[in-house]
């Protein structure tokens, strides 16, 4: 008999779907002003954090929260005025809690502002997800619009 439920739990872990390569699409208007935390020396340096809360939604209409996190990291170099930041941050999808997509990078901002400027594109990594997420691993693009707003293509494996 046991011999028959090893290969059977084997034939059944192989016939569970894994995520599948997959793109999401999430756009929102303009991000609100973040809470910003000065830490470290007054006024632009390392360790200043920005944080922010806001909704967004699918290509399809689902609806999303994003939480970010921005924490200064590099100062800025003199010729360019943009300084290093790293990001934290988690898209959560419909009205439940559970699909969420964990993303994480390093992004060039300009100094005097709190987003990407305008036109700009940003690569992060996708570090894991929970509920329908769970185990994902890909890249997010995010996309500054010329009007203000925001498009986020979560390329899911």
């Amino acid at each position: 008999m046991k011999t028959l439920i090893v290969p059977a739990m084997m034939l059944a872990l192989l016939a569970t779907p894994a995520l599948s390569d997959s793109s999401v699409t999430v756009t929102h208007g303009k991000t609100p002003d973040p809470t910003y935390i000065d830490l470290g020396p007054a006024g632009d340096s390392a360790g200043d954090q920005r944080i922010w809360e806001f909704g967004g939604q699918t290509a399809e209409g689902e609806p999303v929260v994003m939480d970010w996190l921005m924490i200064t990291t590099g100062q800025p170099e003199a010729a360019s005025g943009l300084e290093s930041r790293m990001t934290s941050a988690v898209f959560s999808f419909g009205s439940g809690t559970n699909d969420r997509i964990l993303v994480q990078g390093i992004g060039l901002y300009p100094v005097h502002g709190s987003t990407a400027k305008i036109a700009a594109t940003l690569e992060r990594a996708i570090i894991g997800g929970t509920g329908k997420y769970a185990g994902a691993t890909g890249i997010v693009v995010t996309t500054h619009l010329e009007d203000g707003t925001w498009r986020h293509v979560l390329n899911v494996k």
